[in-house]
């Protein structure tokens, strides 16, 4: 019979594996360097109220959006730049999970990052935001995520003809639904659901909002935005 050397007060550990959150928020947001945000509301506003525009955006956009939890993971996609240190990023973005965009366009990085966290994460559902709708609510991205329940994709309409948001489950994903889109124009929204459609795939549409993109957009959110950021930073300015 062979020996066993185990000292006799040896205890095996078992040790369970906690699986990653079935559902994963990804906000693609920049870091905040002067002269690199929010180009078109720097023609108005100029480079340094722009910057503090956007930080406060970012803060708002994070606070809005609350705290992961065991159903949802929140990651942010920064976008490359030479400026990023982790000081910098931790500064900009807190103590979220953090991930450089990769791609050499918009289509890209979106494709890639659904593509690697549903294929290699093995996340169920991914829905993606930005941060030009500072008070996104995180009930709205609750109910988005139910909606994937029964439908492929599902999407937040901005009023100048592109995206909010956006998201899809697992098994519906299909990179064609990312490429080719003209961005930055008002077909970004019709092209992508001609593209949904085209997977037959099913797609639900949620209510209607307006980003912060042009100095207009501005002053509707400082005619409406009661409590922020970048409402104070508005009312400090007397815009509107």
């Amino acid at each position: 019979m062979p020996h066993c050397s185990c000292p006799r007060n040896y205890t095996s550990a078992v040790f369970r594996t906690i699986p990653p959150p079935p559902n994963r928020l990804l906000a693609f947001a920049r870091l905040p360097e002067r002269g690199r945000v929010k180009r078109r509301l720097a023609e108005e506003l100029g480079e340094d109220r722009t910057l503090a525009l956007y930080e406060a955006m970012l803060h708002d956009t994070f606070r809005s959006i609350g705290q992961p939890n065991e159903e949802l993971e929140i990651e942010v996609l920064w976008a490359p730049t030479p400026n990023a240190s982790g000081e910098a990023l931790r500064r900009a973005f807190g103590d979220l999970p953090l991930s450089m965009q990769s791609g050499t366009d918009l289509s890209e990085r979106m494709s890639m990052a659904f593509s690697e966290r549903f294929f290699f994460h093995r996340t169920q559902k991914i829905i993606a935001v930005g941060v030009d709708i500072p008070l996104l609510p995180r009930s709205l991205i609750d109910y988005a995520f139910g909606l994937l329940e029964s439908c492929d994709w599902v999407i937040g309409p901005a009023t100048d003809g592109g995206y909010y948001l956006i998201g899809c489950r697992a098994g519906s994903f299909d990179t064609e639904v990312f490429l080719g889109i003209d961005w930055g124009t008002s077909s970004v929204l019709t092209s992508t659901l001609d593209r949904i459609r085209y997977c037959q795939n099913t797609v639900a549409l949620l209510p209607e909002r307006s980003d912060l993109d042009v100095p207009e957009d501005l002053r509707r959110y400082a005619a409406t935005a009661s409590h922020g950021e970048v409402a104070e930073l508005l009312r400090e300015w007397k815009w509107g």
